[in-house]
């Protein structure tokens, strides 16, 4: 009777740790990547805008764009890229840099970088007050990265990000500067996940 349990106990155990093997999450493969024009020796880019969905985008001086930025900057560089950020002062994307021309984008960077990265923000939503309790305040945002070769103005990669912050997690801290800062974070990290590191290729999606 003794054996008979530990057997079962053991096969129990067995399953479960098959069934969590299946479950694990499998790595994150990106939107768009084109492997065999990804030049090897990429070591720089330059950030060429932020662009918002008009129904969510926000007043020039907002910031946000400027945040994203940074973030955007931050996750690249620990990449190893060499950063330029080729973005006018104060100017405010009329067009989604999702969907204009790979020349477009190309010509916005200077000669001296290798690659050129556009980000543009599809959805945003942000709690109007902190005092709401049901549901609690939130801040979501969701974005589309686009990468193109200066060069040969070539579209090579492009990826989605997202994140939400605040809800019922933050409780009971409410804090709109540090769910903002927090989202935008999490937003870079997510966004550039899949992107290669400077000056190493991009790994061949599987076949479908």
């Amino acid at each position: 009777m003794k054996l008979r349990s530990f057997i079962l106990r053991l096969l129990g155990i067995t399953l479960l740790a098959g069934w969590l093997a299946g479950c694990a999450t499998a790595p994150k493969a990106p939107l768009f990547v084109d492997v065999a024009a990804w030049p090897m020796t990429a070591q720089s880019v330059a950030l060429v805008g932020v662009s918002f969905d008009k129904s969510y985008r926000p007043l020039p001086q907002s910031g946000l764009d400027r945040e994203i930025s940074v973030q955007v900057r931050r996750v690249l560089e620990r990449k190893g890229y060499l950063v330029t950020m080729a973005i006018p002062s104060g100017r405010l994307e009329r067009r989604a840099l999702t969907s204009v021309s790979a020349e477009d984008l190309a010509g916005r960077a200077g000669t001296s970088v290798d690659l050129v990265l556009a980000v543009h923000v599809d959805f945003l939503f942000s709690s109007a007050t902190y005092g709401e309790s049901n549901p609690p305040p939130e801040f979501e945002i969701a974005a589309e990265a686009r990468v193109v070769d200066r060069r040969t103005k070539r579209d090579l990669w492009r990826d989605r990000g997202h994140a939400l912050t605040g809800g019922a997690s933050a409780m009971p801290l409410r804090s709109p500067d540090y769910d903002r800062l927090r989202g935008v974070t999490e937003l870079a990290d997510s966004l550039l996940e899949t992107l290669p590191d400077a000056g190493m290729r991009p790994e061949m999606p599987p076949p479908a």
